[in-house]
């Protein structure tokens, strides 16, 4: 949601606004940049030219020769900022600077720029760094200056682990041991330690380059701007009052919980306390993972006067037995079933089990158990079986280690979704006739993150592999591709090109376990990089047929945009009716409006349809063309 216009509009803000130093450095930028600047196939300056560009803003390249513009990152700041802020305007292979930038600008147009070019630099409109919206969130809270420290620890709460991989959807790095409480056995991040404190810091400086809050003597307070900005995006990120359950779960589940309560706020204010309770235990019980949590947590929130919808919900099975442990915190102790327990552990054991990867050890999965029970596992694993849980079965077979049985289910792609949801298809080694789950994830692109899970042979080669990501991600295939380990690359049998031939190679080969990774680049001018993570090992079923996909995210880019930062420019013009190539863009797509251009469509049943195409009845043990 983009943030609203600013409430109070003053010289001295837009001129505190023009001044501040982003916002400078862009216009100086733009300025150079002049009449026209000749740009890549992906959108950037040249190399020689960025250099050059880099000598007029002082920034210190990276090497004695400049490969792309897209590796300093400094200069790709100040162009995204200059172009967010209007003052540059480009086609795809030429940019130059607003034809009013010398004009005197009209103050509420100022302050609307500002705020929006200043929201863009915490991923607003789009997914929200928790970090950075923690850091601002927590400064508009406090009338008094914040200390550094008191930044990182709120940091940390928000965003606990200071290493490990991005999380797909909101780029932030979370710490699944400690969603299980095995920190201390893996080495958990500290609260308030140099990771948090860095990404902390990092925020600060962000919001004083753009003139939203002041750091001295080692506090940080807003400026009248960083206010006006504070409110703009709580207010604009905030769900409507009368929006659904959903919709305000899918907002607050993005951001930390103290912002959510401040974002819930309006919503709240619309409906009785009982109301607002009815309608988010409605959702969490047919939600899952982050979004049952944060509707359940959002719930306990809101004070006894609720207290009769708990009661409500405390008459069902299953489910209710949230209602009744919260009624029994309450002082009702006598609304609680005692299965409930075994049944709450379950729940919380299968969402936390879905964040952790599968290669951690049975044993440090089993750790918290075997503390809260003074080591009878066995007795506690009887109670989880024996819950009513329908995941409970998968959840004891990941705990022990074991691989459960596969139940007779329907085959073909629902039953193998099924069966790989559930948890009941991994176990530890990778035979050559055994099926891997892979991640594919498109680098560089957000606001919706792109990836695909799939599952494929892992006997399958590089060619075929290929393939299967041109149809999951939805590639139209007609550029070049290359395959890379980091220290070899694989792709077409071209001598001029120089790769390893990717028909003789299989994926089993280069990723052996689960962990191990690939790069793989499709279309060589505009260089979409995916990562490709071999996540599971699955327990085979002859009679299923591969490739198919299981889930994803966000819509493939479509070809010959210019690359990441040309799809970024793509979909801010599509979303832009005022901008003046919007009609072009819409012709080129063959659209009737922005509205029908859709960056988070994904469809699981296409991607299928389109793999069902493309490789027709790949079946375990059987890709390639060799044996």
């Amino acid at each position: 949601m983009i943030p609203p216009s600013p409430v109070v509009v003053s010289a001295d803000l837009a001129d505190a606004a023009l001044g501040c130093t982003a916002l400078v450095r862009a216009r100086k930028l733009a300025e150079w940049v002049g009449p026209g600047r000749e740009l890549t196939s992906t959108g950037v300056l040249r190399p020689a030219v960025a250099a050059e560009a880099c000598q007029v803003l002082g920034i210190s390249l990276p090497g004695a020769r400049l490969r792309s513009a897209l590796d300093v990152d400094e200069l790709m700041r100040d162009w995204t900022v200059a172009v967010d802020a209007g003052f540059l305007a480009a086609d795809g292979r030429h940019a130059w600077a607003a034809p009013d930038l010398a004009e005197a600008p009209d103050p509420e147009l100022v302050l609307n720029v500002w705020v929006r070019v200043a929201a863009r630099s915490l991923g607003v409109p789009g997914g929200p760094c928790a970090g950075c919206l923690t850091v601002l969130h927590e400064l508009a809270a406090d009338d008094a200056p914040v200390g550094m420290k008191e930044l990182a620890v709120a940091v940390t709460a928000a965003d606990p682990a200071p290493g490990g991989e991005p999380c797909p959807d909101c780029g932030a790095v979370h710490d699944p041991a400690a969603l299980l409480g095995i920190g201390d056995l893996v080495g958990g991040g500290d609260p308030g330690g140099p990771g948090s404190r860095e990404h902390a810091e990092d925020a600060v400086a962000g919001l004083v380059a753009f003139g939203a809050a002041v750091f001295e003597d080692g506090v940080v307070r807003l400026t009248p701007l960083g206010s006006m900005l504070a409110a703009a995006v709580l207010e604009g990120c905030a769900p409507p009052p009368d929006a659904d359950a959903e919709t305000l779960v899918s907002v607050i589940s993005e951001v930390p919980p103290p912002v959510a309560m401040t974002m819930a706020g309006p919503w709240l204010d619309a409906r009785p306390v009982d109301a607002a309770v009815r309608e988010l235990l409605t959702f969490a019980e047919s939600a899952s993972g982050e979004r049952r949590i944060a509707a359940l947590a959002l719930g306990r929130e809101l004070g006894p006067d609720a207290a009769e919808a708990w009661r409500e919900w405390a008459k069902r099975p299953g489910f209710g037995a949230y209602a009744r442990q919260w009624l029994a915190d309450q002082g009702e102790p006598s609304a609680q079933d005692p299965a409930d327990e075994a049944w709450l552990t379950v729940d919380a054991l299968s969402i936390m089990l879905d964040a952790l990867p599968d290669m951690v050890p049975p044993f440090l999965l089993a750790a918290p158990l075997r503390q809260e029970t003074g080591g009878d596992v066995a007795e506690a694993l009887s109670l989880l079986r024996g819950s009513g849980h329908p995941a409970a079965a998968g959840v004891v077979a990941r705990l022990t280690g074991q691989p459960q049985l596969v139940p007779s289910v329907p085959d073909g792609i629902a039953g193998e979704t099924a069966r790989a949801k559930s948890g009941r298809l991994a176990f530890a080694s990778a035979p050559s006739d055994g099926v891997y789950q892979l991640k594919i994830s498109l680098c560089g692109v957000s606001k919706p993150p792109v990836w695909r899970r799939v599952v494929v042979p892992a006997d399958i080669t590089l060619e075929d592999l290929h393939t299967v990501i041109l149809g999951a991600m939805g590639w139209h295939g007609g550029h070049l591709h290359v395959f890379s380990t980091g220290w070899e690359e694989y792709g077409s049998p071209d001598p001029e090109l120089g790769h390893t031939d990717e028909t003789a190679v299989r994926l089993r080969q280069l990723l052996p376990e689960p962990g191990g990774k690939l790069r793989y680049t499709y279309d060589f001018g505009d260089d979409w990089e995916h990562d490709i993570l071999l996540e599971k090992v699955l327990l085979q079923t002859p009679t299923s047929t591969y490739p198919s996909c299981l889930a994803g995210k966000g819509a493939c880019p479509p070809e010959d945009c210019g690359g990441v930062w040309g799809y970024a420019d793509l979909k801010e013009i599509l979303a832009d009716p005022g901008h003046d190539q919007h009609q072009e863009m819409l012709d080129w797509l063959c659209l009737d409006s922005g509205e029908a251009f859709d960056p988070s469509a994904f469809s699981v049943d296409a991607v299928n349809t389109r793999l069902s195409y493309l490789l027709p009845g790949m079946s375990c043990g059987k890709a390639g063309t060799t044996q």
